[in-house]
C-alpha cells in the first residue's frame, strides 16, 4: 500500500474501525514512515483535542427551525420542478398547436412558393407597405386554419389544455404576487 492509502486508513485506526490486520499494516508502516508517523501523531492530537471539549447542545427550538427550513426547501423544490414541468407542457402544447395551425396551410404555403413570394421575402421585410401585406397573408392562414379546426378533436383538445395552462399560470402568478406583497 502506497503512503495515501495508510493516511486513509489512520482516521479509521483511531476510531476502531480497522480489522487487526489491517491496524498491524498501520502500525508497520508508521514505525518506517516518518511522514507517516507525523501524520498519525497528528491526527492523535486532534482526536484528543475533540475528547477533552465539552459536547455542545443545540440552542433552544434549533431542532424546529432546522425541520422548518427543510420543509420550505422541499417545497421550493417541488415548486420549481412543477413549473418546469408546467413550462415544458406550455411549451409542447404551442409547438403542436403550430404545427397543427400550419398543415392545412401547406397549400397555401405551396402557391406561395409557386408564384415566387417566398422569393421575394427579402423584399417584403425591406418595404413596409409590403412587410403589412405579408401579415395579413399569414393571419388569413390563421384564420382559415381555426375556421377548418374548429370541430377537430385534437383542436379541440389543444384549446382545452391551454385553457387549463393558463388557469394554472394565473393561479401560480396571483398565489406569488399576492404571497410577496408588502404589508400597508
Amino acid at each position: 500500500m502506497e503512503c495515501d492509502t495508510y493516511r486513509e486508513q489512520m482516521s479509521l485506526w483511531l476510531d476502531d474501525q480497522l480489522t487487526q490486520e489491517e491496524m498491524r499494516q498501520v502500525e508497520t508502516h508508521t514505525a518506517t514512515c516518518s511522514s507517516c508517523r507525523a501524520a498519525l501523531e497528528a491526527l492523535r492530537r486532534v482526536d484528543r483535542l475533540l475528547a477533552s471539549t465539552p459536547m455542545v447542545s443545540p440552542a433552544p427550538g434549533f431542532t424546529a427551525r432546522f425541520q422548518a427550513r427543510l420543509v420550505a426547501r422541499r417545497r421550493r423544490h417541488r415548486t420549481w420542478a412543477g413549473l418546469i414541468i408546467l413550462v415544458l407542457a406550455t411549451l409542447t402544447l404551442t409547438l403542436g398547436g403550430m404545427a397543427l395551425l400550419a398543415l392545412p396551410g401547406l397549400a397555401l404555403w405551396e402557391s406561395f412558393s409557386a408564384s415566387g413570394v417566398l422569393t421575394q421575402s427579402i423584399g417584403l421585410l425591406l418595404g413596409m407597405g409590403e412587410a403589412g401585406v405579408s401579415v395579413l397573408r399569414v393571419a388569413w392562414l390563421i384564420i382559415s386554419a381555426l375556421a377548418r379546426g374548429l370541430r377537430h378533436p385534437v383542436f379541440v383538445a389543444y384549446a382545452m389544455a391551454t385553457a387549463i395552462l393558463a388557469v394554472t399560470w394565473t393561479e401560480i402568478v396571483a398565489r406569488r404576487v399576492l404571497a410577496h406583497r408588502p404589508v400597508v
